[in-house]
């Protein structure tokens, strides 16, 4: 018998998945999404790998959880607000993981085409998915592949469905602090006229409040030592990618705003980033394929770890 099949209870078999998976699954929780395809999904995840390394972060700061939340519910409504349009019918999510974004994108708009890339873990969700009920009606692609080989991804698109010369929105995130800014931003330059770009961003350490700057820098040091990996990290300011080659900024949100739009904060009204400067990460929508003047682009890369 399968082990991803659903056993004949109607009951599904929880699929353990990553800790960083896990973890950043357990920073914003199944609830900020909508639809019952998400829920159905939450429910197959296997959370556990994911606790210790939830408990260590908490340590740093035990509020890093609304990092995670304000950005998954800033680029949701921002993805929902642009589809709801008509003008898009495409999406394409680099680094998607075991992100629950294109689930509930793919089932609230019926037709629209879907496709996650990631270099690891998508058979696995492409069984999961295949179980959920709105399934059999949709276009949701998992797909594996290197997110930095621009023209080997492509390929593996436009094998899958995707139509380069129709409008496409494209969501990065949690993704560009690993990366280059030319792999980060350059292969979504060229799209095709009236397409846009999600971008979420880290910002430079200089531009954060002394008190807070520490925090990320803490908590990804928690992260690599317990993956035991290093990592380099890219780093925008607002500015930088106002001037990004091929693209205009439509919009940007700081955690100070998207807080405030959202109207959460702690029990007592008291904000957790009253002030820009008490972030760290900030979302730009980019709209793709504008001409740009090509300024000085060196990436402001830095080792996390100092």
């Amino acid at each position: 018998m399968d082990k991803n099949a659903a056993p004949e209870s109607g009951r599904l078999i929880s699929q353990p998945i990553s800790d960083t998976s896990a973890l950043v699954l357990l920073w914003c929780g199944e609830e900020i999404y909508l639809s019952d395809a998400v829920r159905q999904y939450a429910g197959m995840l296997d959370l556990t790998a994911g606790r210790e390394l939830l408990a260590r972060c908490h340590a740093v700061w035990e509020k890093y959880d609304r990092v995670i939340r304000y950005r998954k519910l800033c680029i949701a409504r921002e993805a929902k607000a642009i589809l709801q349009a008509g003008e898009i019918r495409q999406v394409v999510i680099p680094g998607a993981g075991y992100s629950m974004l294109g689930i509930e994108l793919a089932n609230q708009f019926p037709g629209l085409k879907v496709f996650e890339i990631d270099s690891s873990g998508m058979r696995k969700k492409r069984g999961m998915v295949a179980r959920l009920a709105f399934a059999a009606g949709s276009s949701l692609e998992c797909l594996e592949g290197d997110v930095e080989d621009h023209a080997g991804l492509r390929n593996i698109l436009s094998d899958a469905g995707w139509d380069a010369g129709a409008p496409t929105l494209t969501i990065v995130e949690g993704l560009s602090y690993y990366l280059s800014r030319e792999s980060a931003l350059g292969g979504w330059r060229n799209l095709a006229e009236g397409s846009r770009v999600i971008f979420e961003y880290l910002v430079p350490y200089s531009q954060v409040n002394p008190q807070r700057r520490d925090i990320p820098r803490l908590v990804f040091e928690e992260i690599m030592r317990y993956c035991s990996f290093t990592r380099e990290f890219s780093f925008w300011s607002e500015e930088e990618v106002r001037r990004e080659p091929g693209f205009a900024m439509e919009r940007c949100y700081t955690l100070e705003g998207i807080e405030e739009s959202l109207g959460e904060s702690l029990g007592s009204g008291q904000r957790i980033f009253p002030v820009r400067g008490d972030g760290w990460i900030e979302i730009a929508v980019l709209k793709s394929g504008e001409e740009r003047v090509d300024q000085d682009r060196r990436p402001d890369v830095h080792l996390f770890m100092h």
